[in-house]
């Protein structure tokens, strides 16, 4: 699909519908009983929102009769991982028991049985009013609608496990964290090939696979692609990409807090971005294995416009990272992040 033709329907089907879906969970949220857990819950859906945006052009990989579908499970589930990275980052209860407690939610979205844990067992505030359980029901509602599921759950099983992991280990204390996402290579080391210890962390922290595999798991008369072959093409390289992007916009922010920020373990930021680069130029002839290779290829220019823009909002010293990307991109990667800088702004 042309990108000019990708932007229009964004903003006149996919955005529409996904704000629609946040207002939904916000008002869900203003009812959560623990003052605590409606902050987080609320700031979540407001300052994180533009992930649901970014991931909502995934609609166009599937028919128009399942478009809410897809949305809906993309900004429930986007929005649980939002909430609970939140969760964590201010929980006083730091261990690894309680943290698995917690995203056991997002394990349990996979297996469509009603929610059997509860999420908030080692956490001092408790009382969410069914909030997460809520989410985690309506994931499990759109999934439904996927034809031969179980050909797909293992897949989507296994990326949700490895992002658990990752959510899990990089919350630990910082005596902890760090040896413990090493291991998180170690013991996934096939999958791992090629990469640092902390490059590995950053493919496991993105959603990014399992929105495509809905997609195209929703689009199986028209799109002939097998779960192995989209997680190949997503795993670790797109995902990898995606969130190095974020870590790059947060960068100042984690360190000046004391969080742990993939980024920084280059030897420099000229190192950081000329790793980046080569991720993208690697990753942009992997997604040439999908179904339309040239919509995911946009997709990739759009990770640095949606991250950019993003980042420039909320900090205009990341001008010297932009100048240095975006002269390595093409048209696309400048079209893209124009309009992503109006819309960010509005």
């Amino acid at each position: 699909m042309f990108y000019p033709a990708l932007m229009m329907n964004f903003y006149r089907f996919y955005q529409p519908k996904t704000k629609a879906c946040l207002i939904f969970y916000e008002k869900q949220a203003t009812q959560i009983t623990d003052p605590k857990l409606k902050k987080e819950a609320l700031a979540s859906l407001k300052q994180k929102a533009f992930h649901c945006y970014g991931a909502s052009f995934y609609a166009s990989l599937v028919p128009q009769s399942k478009q809410s579908d897809y949305l809906c499970f993309m900004t429930a589930y986007q929005s649980i991982c939002d909430y609970l990275d939140n969760l964590v980052d201010q929980t006083p209860i730091i261990n690894e028991t309680n943290f698995r407690r917690l995203h056991q939610s997002l394990l349990d979205v996979f297996k469509l049985t009603p929610p059997s844990q509860h999420y908030y067992q080692y956490q001092t505030q408790q009382l969410d009013s069914g909030y997460l359980n809520l989410l985690v029901r309506i994931c499990q509602r759109c999934l439904r609608t996927i034809d031969n599921y179980k050909r797909y759950q293992p897949y989507f099983s296994r990326l949700a496990r490895l992002y658990v992991d990752l959510q899990v280990y990089k919350h630990l204390k910082v005596s902890e964290r760090e040896e413990r996402l090493k291991q998180l290579k170690v013991e996934n080391e096939k999958l791992a090939e090629g990469l640092t210890w902390f490059e590995f962390g950053a493919a496991c922290g993105s959603t990014l696979g399992i929105f495509t595999m809905v997609a195209y798991a929703m689009n199986q008369e028209r799109y002939q692609v097998t779960p192995d072959r989209i997680f190949q093409s997503m795993f670790p390289g797109v995902q990898q990409l995606h969130i190095m992007l974020d870590y790059v916009i947060d960068l100042q922010e984690d360190l000046a807090d004391g969080e742990l920020n993939f980024f920084s373990y280059y030897k420099n930021d000229d190192e950081g971005i000329d790793q980046i680069l080569e991720l993208y130029r690697r990753v942009q002839r992997e997604v040439e294995h999908l179904p339309e290779k040239e919509f995911h290829q946009t997709i990739n220019d759009g990770l640095f416009a949606l991250y950019l823009a993003e980042g420039l909002r909320k900090n205009p010293m990341l001008r010297t990272f932009e100048k240095k990307i975006m002269k390595n991109l093409g048209l696309r990667a400048r079209f893209l992040l124009h309009h992503t800088k109006k819309f960010v702004q509005s």
